[in-house]
């Protein structure tokens, strides 16, 4: 059985071991890095994102197509192929310019065209989709990296919002194809979660209000997942749009779950009027 543990480590401290399985440089690239994204991070000092376990893989797959669609649909076939017989349990996408384009041209909807259609091809029905997050870069085109256990997990819903997959046509030609959480390999995985309740977006340019409402959303998801509540996360890796915004939110964050380790970005979200999206991981069996 599969089993995962996840660290945000100063990039000095990464060493390779036994059971590493794969690590995230966000800026600068790392020896030891399986992908380095062009994000950039805020707070005191750089971080790694460090994967390590046993009964899982860690695997990347990136796209520099000028058709989104084309492209993110290889990618994700090219991380069916790298998974093998090996279930996805959480993806990890990362998209250039994610709200350029007006309705349906925006490159996020695109990018979740492309996604549906591998699904769709590998015959992954939405009660299979794995928790995710799709969020922006400052760079390139696509870089998606995943985790896939020999374990399929179980997915969870959050009783407050709709299910991405089931949105309305009004977010796209096609639903963001992914779980709000998943339960795999010792671990709560949560997607990427914000402030929306049902499947709208609330509290407008607030981001101490969408910060206020994202939480409740993770609390009410862990629960689902059989778990305490927000006290499950001990690692929570935090997206915000505008990078004044973040004395704020870690100073709360801070407050809220001061044990957990915390990882801050500088990065766009899938909605334009979303501030803040956070995802939480945390101690949990199946």
């Amino acid at each position: 059985m599969a089993r995962l543990t996840l660290e945000y480590l100063p990039p000095r401290d990464l060493r390779a071991s036994d059971d590493f399985l794969g690590a995230v440089a966000f800026g600068a690239p790392h020896p030891l890095a399986s992908i380095a994204l062009p994000v950039e991070q805020l707070g005191p000092e750089p971080l790694v994102e460090v994967w390590r376990g046993e009964g899982a893989r860690f695997v990347t797959a990136a796209s520099d197509e000028a058709c989104l669609e084309c492209g993110t649909r290889n990618a994700y076939e090219a991380l069916f192929r790298a998974a093998g017989d090996f279930h996805l349990i959480r993806v990890w996408n990362h998209i250039a310019g994610l709200n350029d384009g007006d309705g349906d041209t925006e490159r996020y909807r695109r990018f979740c065209i492309g996604r549906h259609d591998a699904f769709a091809a590998a015959g992954w029905t939405k009660q299979r989709f794995p928790s995710a997050s799709g969020v922006g870069m400052r760079g390139g085109s696509l870089a998606v990296y995943a985790l896939a256990a020999d374990d399929a997990g179980v997915q969870v819903e959050n009783p407050r919002q709709v299910s991405a997959y089931d949105y309305p046509r009004e977010y796209g030609l096609r639903s963001p194809s992914f779980a709000r959480a998943t339960v795999a390999a010792g671990l709560l995985l949560t997607a990427g979660t914000s402030s929306v309740v049902g499947h709208r977006s609330v509290h407008g340019d607030d981001v101490e209000a969408q910060l206020d409402e994202t939480l409740v959303n993770l609390d009410a998801v862990a629960r689902a997942a059989g778990s305490p509540g927000l006290a499950t996360f001990d690692r929570l890796k935090v997206y915000l749009r505008r990078r004044s915004d973040y004395a704020a939110v870690a100073a709360r964050l801070a407050r809220e779950l001061p044990r957990a380790q915390k990882l801050f970005l500088e990065s766009d979200i899938c909605r334009n009027d979303l501030l803040v999206e956070i995802e939480g991981v945390g101690p949990l069996s199946a």
